[in-house]
């Protein structure tokens, strides 16, 4: 390193994955030993942060803690004033020289929060200033549990938000259906007709794990909103 050089502080979005604090990567690690501050997004609607109890483990005693509220709802105007308000607490630890790890479930850069608020921090730091750390997904952790493929050979794969009409995915070989608990209806229509094997996989890797394989029959009411179905064409 150059005589009279700085090392910029850096914004990090780091992959916590989905529950076990054992899944993080060694990058994940090295860089939340390394921040001055963890970042943990919050919403009004937990009482505690899931990301923050799976990475705690691997954080130093010392590091301030920026909580950054994420409310849980689809009003873009109330998402983009709490992303910008975010982005502006981020910003304030960066210019005081402090590296902050935002934490994320699962991956980063896989139906994260982090996406809005990286595109907000892109117009204010240089690029060598940001990294992004991949973290295991809840679908990879769950298909492990069960011993089995998401795919194998030249099948496609393809994940969707469970959340809309299936009829037209129904034939598709391997299906990962994410948020699964608003949708329960719709992905038991696929399940009933005996044409699919069935995994419902709730909070992977957490104290409260569920994943199991689905009957013909199945009947749910309700499942925890940490949901995710995983949808095999018999062959």
């Amino acid at each position: 390193m150059e005589q009279g050089y700085v090392r910029k502080p850096k914004f990090y979005g780091v992959g916590v994955g989905p529950g076990d604090s054992r899944l993080l990567t060694l990058r994940a690690v090295e860089v939340l030993q390394e921040c001055q501050v963890i970042a943990i997004p919050r919403s009004k609607m937990e009482r505690e942060s899931i990301a923050w109890e799976i990475a705690k483990p691997h954080c130093p005693e010392g590091a301030k803690i920026l909580e950054l509220e994420m409310p849980m709802t689809s009003d873009q105007g109330v998402l983009q004033a709490a992303w910008e308000k975010a982005a502006k607490a981020v910003m304030g630890e960066i210019n005081q020289g402090n590296s902050v790890a935002f934490l994320t479930l699962g991956d980063p850069s896989f139906y994260s929060t982090y996406t809005y608020l990286l595109n907000i921090l892109k117009e204010n730091l240089d690029p060598e200033q940001i990294e992004t750390v991949p973290g295991i997904t809840a679908m990879s952790a769950a298909a492990a549990r069960v011993n089995l493929p998401l795919a194998i050979g030249d099948e496609p794969l393809l994940v969707i938000p469970g959340t809309g009409s299936l009829a037209e995915y129904r034939k598709f070989p391997n299906l990962v259906l994410m948020k699964a608990s608003r949708n329960l209806d719709e992905i038991l229509k696929v399940v009933h007709k005996g044409e699919v094997e069935g995994i419902l996989a709730t909070r992977v890797g957490q104290e409260r794990e569920n994943i199991r394989f689905l009957n013909k029959n199945e009947e749910l009411e309700k499942v925890d909103y940490l949901t995710l179905v995983l949808l095999k064409h018999k062959s």
